[in-house]
């Protein structure tokens, strides 16, 4: 992630940490990857679990 990256939505600083965790894995692990510009791109929302945090595509 870029370090001058800014959201579009604030977060929760503590979700904001769970949501910069799971970016990281997943680009590390190489299911998303970074898209300079798009016109498809959307935000994130964060749905809490029992057992975990899931990130659904925004509808």
């Amino acid at each position: 992630m870029e370090e001058e990256a800014r959201p579009t939505r604030r977060l929760n600083l503590t979700i904001l940490d769970v949501v910069k965790k799971e970016v990281t894995k997943l680009l590390a692990s190489r299911i998303i990857y970074p898209i300079s510009n798009s016109n498809w791109i959307s935000p994130v929302q964060l749905v809490p679990k029992k057992f975990g945090v899931t990130v659904a595509k925004n509808r």
